[in-house]
């Protein structure tokens, strides 16, 4: 018969006593307190606290590993070349602009030639952020593969990539940012319906807001082909500023408005999201201010482009092609342009001139005959199949003389509004003197200047040219009379000379208001875009 004793026995084996039990249990407690006296005396406190996050951290992701869900948003798209990934971009600017006010670490830069400071996601850092009820982690992570990625081309033997792939790819093999979006799986389906497409949006109305706009002319030096260059445009000229009818002001600015919300219209009636403009009218009278004021209002960048420097229609159409969304495309003077006027006028044969290219083209001589662009070429992009490759765009075309273009230029479509640039009323006027002089109410000669502006034909440039001369009203509007008066007199005689022959019979052909000057129409806008379409 086996008997338990003071311990405990397995048939005739003593597995522990309660004497040895006890002794195991004060060694392990005085083992514990040495421990945590060494760790609490000689570990310093940030140390500690650093190794408990992460136990902690440790302890949480093995519990909730099965129900956390998360994407990485990498700087650059996989692929046989690098592009951005725009979606980094703008969870890089959504963050920036949250971080300033919740986040104890942050990483701070001045871009090159910028005026703000930009905040950013330091490396390992973490930001947490609710969204309609969802918990959301961010973390910014920056891997270093330059090593790697050295070590496994020298094992292989790689050595034949050219500079240029080695410069492009520096950056990404070098440091491979990303960011991570963590997040409880249950919610996947509302974060990618909903917060991503918040982030995109909030972005792109950040970017629109401190948006730069920029002018592109056309760079032909070093005997090249042409390629756009741009300069940051500045030009302050608002619609308030411009010196036009009321009435046809608010017409094209509510044209424009009207414009960039019909996204999902011009989709359902099968239209390229485009819209034409055509100013017409003498010269001074605003054409180019108004250009300035349409890219201020909707925020399009500019391509001033001048076509007696395009060398043929396939280099037109590579140039229109590289132009971006969102711009306005400007061709000003149209009717000096050879081949674009009336087909039904004669023209001369251009006169043969050699032309040097230097760019490696198949051909290096050509006349300058052959060099000029044709009217169906530039009415191929801008309303044939090649007009559908690009959304938001605008053509304006301006000319001194409407008369001359060809018809199928002005056609609905094409140029959808006609904007006659006519010379300077009272109304403009009074805005004229509202920015040189102040004037906001009435002066003495105001009624005197009302009464020569509608008796000659003078523009807002030459009126303006006048008012810039003195800060003093009175001083200005005086020098201004006397300008009108003698323009008065001037075109007076001028229409003396052109009638001189009916003078005998007391009168001057043609139709005349009163003043001997003609009818002209002042500020008309010609909408045609309803006529022949649904827009």
């Amino acid at each position: 018969m086996n008997t338990i004793t003071g311990g405990i026995t397995l048939g005739k084996m003593s597995i522990f006593s309660a004497s040895s039990l006890f002794s195991a249990y004060a060694s392990l407690t005085a083992l514990v307190t040495l421990i945590q006296q060494f760790y609490n005396q000689f570990i310093p406190q940030p140390i500690r606290d650093y190794i408990s996050q992460k136990i902690e951290e440790w302890f949480t992701k093995t519990t909730t590993s099965t129900t956390q869900f998360t994407l990485v948003i990498e700087q650059y798209d996989d692929g046989d070349y690098d592009y951005f990934n725009q979606l980094f971009n703008a969870c890089e600017g959504y963050l920036a602009s949250k971080l300033r006010s919740t986040s104890t670490r942050l990483k701070v830069s001045r871009p090159s030639k910028k005026d703000h400071v930009s905040f950013r996601l330091a490396q390992g850092e973490r930001f947490f952020e609710e969204f309609e009820g969802i918990q959301l982690e961010w973390s910014f992570i920056c891997n270093n593969n330059a090593n790697h990625s050295s070590t496994n081309n020298k094992s292989n033997g790689i050595h034949h990539q050219s500079d240029v792939v080695n410069a492009m790819n520096k950056s990404r093999v070098g440091n491979n940012y990303y960011f991570e979006l963590s997040f409880d799986l249950e919610h996947k389906d509302r974060v990618f319906d909903s917060y991503l497409p918040h982030i995109i949006k909030f972005y792109d109305e950040m970017e629109e807001l401190k948006k730069d706009l920029k002018l592109f002319t056309l760079d032909c030096g070093g005997g090249k082909t042409g390629s756009w260059r741009s300069v940051k445009f500045k030009h302050p000229f608002t619609f308030d500023a411009l010196a036009m009818e009321p009435d046809m002001k608010k017409a094209v600015v509510d044209d424009l408005d009207r414009f960039l919300g019909r996204r999902e219209f011009y989709r359902k009636v099968g239209r390229a999201w485009k819209r034409g403009y055509l100013l017409y009218g003498p010269p001074g009278t605003g054409k180019s201010s108004l250009i300035a004021a349409m890219a201020n209002h909707i925020k399009f960048d500019i391509y001033d482009l001048q076509l007696s420097s395009v060398i043929n229609d396939l280099v037109l159409r590579r140039l229109l092609l590289s132009t971006s969304n969102k711009s306005i495309l400007v061709i000003e003077d149209i009717d000096c342009s050879w081949g674009l006027a009336d087909r039904q006028m004669h023209h001369p044969v251009a006169e043969v001139k050699d032309i040097r290219y230097g760019n490696g083209s198949d051909y290096d001589m050509v006349s300058q005959s052959q060099s000029q662009i044709s009217l169906s070429g530039l009415l191929n992009f801008i309303d044939g199949l090649w007009s559908s490759c690009g959304d938001e765009r605008i053509f304006v075309f301006t000319t001194n003389h409407k008369e001359k273009l060809d018809p199928a230029l002005l056609r609905p479509g094409r140029m959808d509004m006609h904007i006659n640039m006519s010379y300077l009323t009272m109304p403009g006027f009074r805005i004229l003197a509202l920015n040189y002089l102040n004037i906001s109410g009435e002066h003495h000669l105001f009624r005197e200047i009302e009464q020569l502006i509608e008796d000659t034909k003078v523009s807002p440039a030459q009126v303006a040219e006048e008012l810039i001369r003195s800060d003093d009203p009175d001083i200005a509007l005086s020098s201004l009379v006397k300008m009108l008066r003698e323009h008065q007199l001037e075109q007076t005689q001028k229409m003396k000379m052109i009638n001189f022959p009916n003078l005998s019979n007391g009168k001057m052909n043609g139709n005349h208001n009163g003043n001997g000057l003609g009818n002209y129409t002042n500020g008309v806008v010609h909408d045609y875009s309803d006529e022949f379409s649904s827009d």
